[in-house]
């Protein structure tokens, strides 16, 4: 689950030892750094796939708005309905303006669909950046880059639809590069991963995200969303 925009910068490879490993919470304020320094206005759309191919695919085009830790998603198919999120340093808030579920979201409707995609409103807020329990577990070579992979506990009180989330961030652009997200019995649930950037305003940002839904009891893919960000055109 990336928000989603991502930067990416190609970083030379650093080998450590466990113990100089950097506490969570510095990481994941990395990622909250990351987004804060977007400041773009393009379009994208979402394009889901069920896995049984006797369900209808799904496709949502919108304009995504981002000015630094404010980020908003303006739909206008089927009904205008504009997604507002701002990711503050404790948490995020995320608001609906327009359609049937106007207003400010709670955690009893962050498992909710984003216009039937893979795509959680608790995903596009990034809620799980904020969870206080966590450790970086190692370190790996991913998308050109060195990232840190962090292992993060839910909050307890069964608010979020994960149980744990494993995020591989990038270690010196705080680039949110993957994400796994597990359910209660530890069975993979769902799966964020960057296929592609481009170069926008001088920075690397995400151009195609991969959002893939597993089965828990099987581990077979159920959907697959693509999350896509046109380039921007040439002034």
């Amino acid at each position: 689950m990336k928000p989603i925009t991502l930067v990416f910068f190609a970083l030379s490879v650093m080998q450590i030892s466990a113990a100089d490993y950097p506490p969570a919470a510095s990481v994941l304020q990395s990622i909250r750094r990351a987004q804060a320094t977007q400041k773009i206005n393009l379009k994208g759309s979402l394009e889901t796939q069920p896995a049984d191919a006797l369900n209808i695919p799904t496709e949502a085009s919108f304009r995504m708005i981002a000015d630094g830790s404010t980020i908003r998603y303006v739909f206008s198919d089927p009904e205008p309905v504009t997604l507002h999120i701002k990711l503050g340093e404790a948490d995020s808030e995320l608001m609906q303006t327009g359609g049937t579920d106007a207003g400010k979201f709670t955690p009893a409707n962050f498992a909710k669909k984003i216009l039937g995609t893979d795509l959680s409103y608790e995903d596009l807020a990034l809620k799980f950046i904020y969870w206080s329990r966590g450790a970086v577990e190692g370190e790996e070579h991913m998308k050109t880059m060195d990232v840190w992979r962090i292992r993060l506990q839910a909050p307890p009180g069964g608010r979020s639809e994960y149980r744990q989330v494993v995020l591989w961030v990038g270690k010196q652009n705080g680039a949110l590069v993957r994400a796994d997200g597990f359910d209660a019995a530890g069975k993979l649930s769902k799966r964020f991963e960057v296929v592609s950037a481009q170069v926008v305003k001088g920075l690397w940002v995400l151009q195609r995200l991969r959002i893939e839904t597993f089965d828990p009891a099987t581990g077979k893919i159920m959907s697959r969303t693509r999350m896509m960000i046109d380039a921007p055109k040439e002034s």
